[in-house]
């Protein structure tokens, strides 16, 4: 599995928890991100007047956000990796981190040793810090954290 595609993947996950009604579009602001990820910050208010319901008000979407989010998790947990594994394989290493997440872990297939509880507040941390250069609201931002951090394997010590 490419990052690109791990990237999706998680997301996806986390758009249908934080945000199930963009889900529709997943495909086609994935594919935008993917394209132009430094754009992630940039234009993601829109008027609802613009998909023609007229009233106004300002919409703020979640999933270009949450791709931006993710990859930035993605690339902290491969940096993490890389500290511990400086002589593994750049495709082992991406399996590691994919087997990080619990969605991609089967119990029988342990390819990397969970994170500590450090390095999830680490993963934490560095999602709200992207959260907030992307300028999502504290609540969205907490909320994302939460469900990314839920997502990782963490060792019980």
């Amino acid at each position: 599995m490419s990052e690109q595609q791990l990237i999706t993947d998680l997301s996806r996950e986390l758009v249908i928890q934080i945000a199930p009604e963009e889900l529709p579009l997943f495909r086609a602001h994935a594919a935008a991100y993917f394209q132009d990820p430094a754009k992630a910050g940039n234009n993601q208010q829109t008027k609802d007047e613009m998909l023609g319901f007229g009233t106004g008000e300002v919409v703020m979407l979640v999933t270009p956000l949450v791709l931006a989010v993710t990859n930035e998790v993605v690339q902290f947990i491969a940096a993490e990796i890389k500290k511990t594994t400086k002589e593994e394989s750049a495709s082992l290493i991406a399996e590691m981190v994919k087997s990080l997440f619990k969605k991609f872990r089967p119990e029988a297939k342990r390819k990397a040793p969970p994170l500590t509880p450090a390095q999830l507040a680490a993963v934490r941390e560095a999602v709200l810090g992207q959260t907030r250069l992307l300028k999502l609201s504290e609540s969205r931002s907490n909320l994302l954290a939460d469900a990314i951090t839920g997502s990782l394997v963490v060792s019980s010590s």
